[in-house]
């Protein structure tokens, strides 16, 4: 099997798979496949499939749950989660990443969107063996998410990635915390263009604070500790610590009204 466990429900007619706790539970050997084209790579991996499966959730927690040995993503909160959970768990040795929120797509019936989202204490590593661009927690078009709390290392490309709009053009990312987390070991030196914490488009509200990172090496262009790429706006990044770094602790590459203090 390439997915182990699917939710099905449909969100546009308010019929959602809610209040469900997946509690102690390994998920293990899922498969890869590859397409007759062949390999071929895209940031952060999206393409990858994703051995848990969530779609119009509602309430749903993943708790204390080993995820390992996976040709794509862990766990994918797609079109319609909503205040869905993922604490205390250990994500390692995947062909892809960790834990997905959101989708590429912006959805305008609010019902479709994912919103309010917890990824909190938990464990990831050793991750993007089959695609290396894989991002070790991934939010797209979805806003008011928390990600706290986690320690994230051994991977190839970003460690954590916020947002999924290039430029100063609408989109539905607004009001995520990532805080308290520990993200160390990240690329490897074998992509470039990365960071260890990402950010993409418009974010008002937005917080990056109380992070530890450090040992963040890029092939070539890159290896920032926190990386505002184009247009990330509206954001406050604060109180963090960053060292070890194959650029700059901070790279801005274009945006604006971000407020940058007290980092180390």
């Amino acid at each position: 099997l390439i997915q182990l466990v699917r939710l099905d429900g449909k969100p546009e007619a308010g019929a959602l798979v809610r209040d469900v706790t997946f509690r102690g539970l390994d998920f293990r050997h899922g498969d890869a496949t590859m397409g007759t084209s062949g390999y071929a790579e895209s940031q952060a991996a999206m393409l990858a499939p994703s051995a848990f499966e969530a779609t119009g959730a509602e309430g749903v927690a993943i708790d204390h749950c080993v995820f390992t040995q996976c040709g794509g993503y862990a766990v994918w909160f797609g079109r319609g989660c909503q205040r869905n959970r993922v604490t205390a768990s250990e994500i390692f040795d995947m062909g892809a990443g960790g834990v997905k929120i959101g989708e590429t797509t912006q959805r305008a019936n609010e019902a479709e969107r994912s919103v309010e989202n917890e990824v909190v204490d938990n464990e990831l590593h050793d991750l993007g063996l089959i695609y290396p661009s894989a991002i070790g927690m991934w939010i797209g078009q979805s806003s008011r998410n928390t990600v706290a709390h986690n320690e994230i290392r051994d991977l190839f490309y970003t460690a954590i990635s916020v947002g999924w709009t290039w430029g100063y053009a609408p989109n539905l990312c607004d009001d995520n915390r990532i805080e308290y987390n520990h993200l160390h070991d990240i690329g490897k030196a074998m992509l470039s263009d990365m960071g260890a914490i990402y950010t993409l488009g418009m974010q008002p509200h937005t917080t990056i604070r109380n992070n530890l990172i450090h040992d963040v090496y890029a092939f070539t262009y890159g290896g920032w500790g926190i990386y505002p790429d184009e247009g990330s706006s509206g954001i406050v990044i604060e109180n963090n610590i960053v060292y070890r770094t194959k650029s700059a602790p901070f790279h801005q590459h274009y945006g604006r009204e971000n407020v940058v203090r007290n980092n180390i």
